[in-house]
């Protein structure tokens, strides 16, 4: 079916941008051929990357200065956007080098003067073992919550889903099972998390032990709403990345 077909097209990689390969495409080109005349043009062309990769404008500014920051990257000028590419890898294809563990490394640092909330989660293992809480940002999904964060809890929720793909649903490893009292079958009280799309659903199907309130990590998407969210973890999962050897 549809699922199938995706996961044999997918392949493991870590990069959570992919919206950003569409038309602007183009752009980039463009902005990579012009080359830098200048530090100022260099800086900019830097950014101007870093937002065609998914990013916000504010980020993107954020994530260019820790790179010419001399306590940090300390990269020179005229260099920046190299390294940028260069840290964005083969993103063409979802292939990450390093520019998305830095962007959310940023996001963190600079969350509170964007506005961005931390929003907790209650997870429920399997096991029954004691509950235990996990803390993102608003925008993260639980994929790049146990990707990209440092929070304790997240590097404990990362024991239990693998998250073999690049949270394109070519996989079910980031599957997890919402509270009734979270779930919403109409899908629309913001304040409670909906139903999967028909996308999403072809790759649940495909899930360990599927449940009425089964959803993808990877395609929740952390608010201020879902502040107390609570998810139980399956007991098993099905990563056919591993049944396919790929």
């Amino acid at each position: 079916g549809n699922a199938m077909r995706r996961m044999l097209l997918a392949r493991p990689w870590r990069l959570t941008r992919l919206p950003a390969l569409q038309p602007k495409t183009l752009k980039l080109s463009r902005c990579a051929s012009i080359g830098t005349g200048s530090a100022a043009s260099d800086e900019a062309d830097a950014v101007a990357f870093v937002v065609e990769r998914g990013y916000s404008p504010q980020l993107s500014r954020a994530v260019v200065k820790s790179l010419s920051d001399p306590n940090g990257w300390a990269v020179q000028p005229g260099h920046l956007l190299k390294t940028a590419q260069k840290l964005a890898g083969r993103w063409e294809v979802g292939e990450d080098a390093g520019l998305a563990s830095l962007a959310a490394a940023v996001e963190r640092e600079i969350a509170p003067e964007i506005g961005k909330s931390k929003v907790s989660v209650l997870v429920f293992p399997s096991s029954g073992e004691r509950p235990f809480q996990v803390a993102g940002l608003e925008g993260q999904t639980l994929r790049d919550v146990v990707t990209f964060s440092d929070d304790p809890g997240a590097r404990l929720l990362a024991e239990y889903l693998e998250c073999a793909c690049a949270g394109v649903m070519a996989c079910s490893t980031c599957h997890v099972y919402v509270s009734d009292e979270w779930w919403d079958a109409s899908g629309t009280d913001t304040h409670k998390i909906g139903p999967p799309s028909e996308a999403e659903e072809d790759m649940l199907d495909l899930a360990f032990d599927r449940r009425d309130t089964s959803r993808l990590g990877c395609q929740i998407v952390l608010s201020p709403n879902l502040e107390g969210l609570e998810i139980h973890l399956p007991k098993g999962a099905n990563n056919l990345f591993d049944a396919e050897g790929l």
